[in-house]
This record gives C-alpha cells, structure tokens and sequence, in this order.
C-alpha cells in the first residue's frame, strides 16, 4: 500500500503538459484557423487548459506512477508479511 501523499509528484507533471498544451493552443489558433482576436484566444487557451488539466489526472498518475516504478522497481522483501495477519 502506497503512503499518503505518494501521488502528490503527479500535480508537476499534470501542470507540465497542461501548460503545454494551453500554450500550444496559441500558434495553432494564430497560423492554422487564422484567429487574431487576443480575448478570443485567451478564452480558448483557458478553456483548454481547464479541460485538459481534468482529463489529464489519472494520466498524470499513471505516468508518476510509471516512473516511480522505473527509478524504484519493487523488491521481493517489499513483498513480505512484516508481522500481519494473512
């Protein structure tokens, strides 16, 4: 079982892409779809960055998750009773 808190490092992540993807809204909406307005743009970038950020939760986790794994794979004493009931 994972202590409390141990998910918390997954935030960073989801604000990493989250910011990415809001940002990238922008060079998509001025080059490709030819949108100039800057009220415009800004209401679409935080309305994507708002949906985004949702959606994004439970990736962010199972990439924290992932990593975390990757940089402390588990061990076989990890695995042990250490005084439970079974």
């Amino acid at each position: 079982m994972r202590e409390s808190g141990y998910f918390l490092p997954h935030v960073v992540i989801g604000y990493g892409f989250t910011v990415a993807v809001a940002l990238g809204a922008w060079p998509f909406m001025h080059y490709v779809l030819g949108v100039r307005n800057p009220a415009v743009t800004l209401s679409v970038m935080i309305a994507v960055a708002v949906l985004f950020g949702i959606w994004f939760v439970r990736y962010s986790k199972v990439l924290w998750l992932a990593l975390d794994l990757s940089l402390h794979p588990p061990h076989s004493e990890d695995f042990e009773s250490r005084g439970r009931r079974e």
